[in-house]
């Protein structure tokens, strides 16, 4: 008995491990069938005890019980977890199961797909959304009230009428597959972690203290449950009563089954399965419910899920292979990624040769040499991933994959982030795989905007005429561009003619044309108004820098590292002294020390603007000593009302914030 009582224990920590893995840093390291075997067999384990409840086992908590320091807020009624089933044999098991719970020969089921994202509660009162919560530990989650606001798929306001005056809505946040690709990349490029999947990214922006908008105009919501809703008692549906929440405002699933047949829930599971690769978001399975509430209150429930339902997931698509060699690629900003080339496999129906490595903390992590057999999924059914090796001892003779001291492409020495995970080639304007993008990004309309100078044309004179850097095409000729596919001579001439007259540029839009790794365009505004002439920014000191808003540590060190490398000061002088680019500053009217209504208060803007675009009024309004803010909070102390506001307004106004309209903020314009 004492053996049995130590496999429990050390089973029951295992598995408390891996929960706070999942629930807490949504870094998972075993697949679902594995995490289901292990609880399995712990159930079966503590089974076999007969005279000790084990009160505090994975098998009866939901989630983890070691959070993170966070504000945690308590759900009205438990927030339960489905068990989960994996086979056909597990779901012939609950349905008859369930048949025999009704007494009857068959009773109706509702099968939803299971989404692959972040399982949250809200509470309306009265119609009114108060507060959200993820699931937790069942009984109370992670307060995330703030963000929620920002998901325009979840309503603030419920639509109608006759609704509960207190009822708790559950569902799903998550984002499309092509969001979670196109996020991730910009996640990547501000030097943030990569998350491994779709539902670990949603999972993530949701618990951002501050989310730019960018990221959180991507988050969606799906609703699955709800709970203190006997407002319907004539609506004994689970279906019905979904339908009735649907004209309230929310989304719900477009495909539901609702069955009474075991083998058309069967085909229904299967038909998902196969349409699995071809949906715009992520699933790992079908949720299977009774749909009679009155007989899921017979069925009851166990420790930490219902009775009556069950998510049968589809099983992990992971294949095998060999590791080919990794090669190390170089990027618009030179951060250098590994990846990884092996031999090519099926998973999902696509077939996947290479795979990124993300950066040297991975590469780490998964000690990669040639010739190993590794692991390789699909990251949210999209993005292909080495996620393990066969641990097998290591032969002598294999070569161990090491980041290089060198560009790859230059030789350049490349230089580390704060933290050592990323590298790259600060030898920007001279590392040719750098160049391409870069040149594109230095001559796009936002920074040295040059007529007919296409993307296409740029392409070819670097890879024909070995253009390398901006000051090569300064030198531009007639003869070159009539060389050149599709160039005319109207076009020629064109791109002469706009060279030529380009004289002058803004320190603002002359920063961000340097394509710095970190430094978009409001960093650019915000160094060009704190340095005030190119002379000054380019000898800024680092305790200067750091002042700035909006740049931190990582952005620094980049701004250091290429305002260091004397080939990008070379170019930067030869545009000024050699080609009279002249690069100016229009100095702000200084802050009126006469105060105004905007002077030292923070300042939301919600809806569009007649008279003025979001820059315009921004700088206007910091010229006269306002904060202007991204986002709504209770340090907001004014609002200023534009056509067609958004949630914003709505928050405002449940939080009584001081609102302005459009025609107030022009007559205090006017006065000044």
């Amino acid at each position: 008995m004492n053996k049995i009582i130590k496999k429990i224990k050390n089973l029951q920590n295992k598995i408390t491990y891996h929960n706070y893995l999942y629930f807490c840093l949504d870094k998972p390291i075993i697949s679902d069938i594995k995490y289901d075997y292990l609880l399995n067999k712990l159930k079966d384990l503590e089974s076999k005890v007969i005279n000790k409840k084990f009160i505090n086992s994975p098998t009866r908590v939901i989630g983890s019980s070691i959070f993170k320091k966070s504000k945690f807020i308590n759900h009205l009624t438990p927030m339960l977890s489905l068990e989960n089933i994996f086979d056909k044999k597990k779901f012939i098991n609950f349905y008859k199961k369930m048949l025999i719970f009704s007494n009857k020969k068959n009773i109706q089921f509702c099968c939803e797909l299971k989404f692959d994202g972040v399982a949250v509660n809200l509470i309306y009162i009265n119609g009114l959304l108060k507060q959200a919560s993820t699931r937790g530990n069942g009984e109370k989650g992670e307060d995330i009230t703030k963000n929620i606001f920002f998901i325009k798929s979840i309503p603030l306001v419920l639509n109608g009428v006759n609704f509960p005056k207190i009822m708790e809505i559950r569902g799903e946040i998550f984002i499309l597959k092509k969001d979670f690709i196109s996020l991730n990349k910009k996640n990547y490029s501000m030097n943030n972690s990569n998350f491994s999947s779709a539902r670990n990214l949603a999972s993530g922006l949701l618990r951002r203290k501050i989310l730019d908008h960018s990221f959180k105009k991507h988050l969606l919501f799906i609703c699955h449950g709800f709970e203190l809703f006997n407002y319907f008692k004539n609506i004994d549906s689970y279906y019905f009563n979904l339908l009735k929440i649907k004209n309230w405002g929310f989304h719900i699933s477009e495909k539901i089954l609702l069955c009474s047949s075991k083998n058309k829930i069967l085909n229904f599971f299967k038909k998902i399965k196969n349409l699995r690769s071809i949906l715009k978001f992520d699933i790992d399975g079908v949720v299977i419910k009774v749909d009679s509430l009155k007989l899921r209150q017979k069925i009851g429930l166990i420790s930490r899920s219902p009775r009556w339902a069950i998510a049968y997931k589809f099983p992990n698509d992971m294949q095998k292979t060999k590791l080919l060699k990794v090669k190390f690629q170089v990027g618009r900003t030179g951060v250098i990624t590994p990846v990884g080339y092996f031999k090519p496999v099926i998973i999902s129906g696509v077939k996947i040769k290479k795979a990124s490595i993300y950066n040297n903390k991975e590469l780490k992590k998964l000690n990669l040499y040639i010739g190993d057999k590794i692991f390789i999924c699909r990251a949210g059914d999209v993005i292909p991933k080495i996620v393990n090796k066969e641990t097998v001892f290591t032969q002598v003779s294999k070569k161990k994959v090491i980041f290089p001291k060198k560009c790859p492409s230059c030789l350049f020495i490349l230089k580390s982030c704060i933290k050592k995970n990323n590298f790259y080639c600060t030898n920007s304007f001279f590392c040719i795989p750098q160049i391409q993008k870069r040149i594109i990004h230095f001559f796009s309309k936002n920074t040295f905007k040059i007529k007919g100078l296409s993307p296409h044309i740029i392409n070819q004179l670097i890879k024909k005429n070995n253009f390398r850097n901006p000051i090569d095409f300064f030198k531009l000729n007639f003869n070159i561009l009539q060389s050149l596919k599709n160039v005319g001579q109207k076009t020629a001439n064109n791109i002469l003619h706009s060279l030529k007259k380009f004289n002058c540029i803004s320190l603002e839009k002359f920063i961000f044309s340097l394509g710095i790794k970190g430094i978009g365009r409001s960093v650019s505004y915000n160094l060009a108004n704190s340095c005030g002439s190119l002379k000054n920014l380019l000898n800024i000191p680092k305790k200067n820098i750091l002042n700035i808003p909006g740049i931190g540590e990582s952005i620094c060190t980049n701004l250091i590292n290429f305002l260091s490398n004397p080939n990008n000061l070379n170019i930067i002088h030869q545009l000024i002294n050699k080609f009279h680019i002249k690069v100016f500053f229009k100095k702000n009217k200084s802050v009126i020390i006469k105060k105004s209504i905007f002077y030292q208060k923070n300042i939301l803007i919600t809806g569009q603007l007649k008279n003025f675009s979001r820059i315009e009024i921004t700088q206007k309004l910091e010229s006269l000593g306002g904060i202007v803010k991204n986002y709504i909070s209770k340090n907001i102390d004014l609002v200023i009302l534009g056509k067609n506001p958004g949630k914003k307004f709505i928050y405002a106004v449940n939080l009584k914030k001081k609102i302005i309209t459009e025609d107030k903020v022009l007559k205090v314009f006017s006065k000044i």
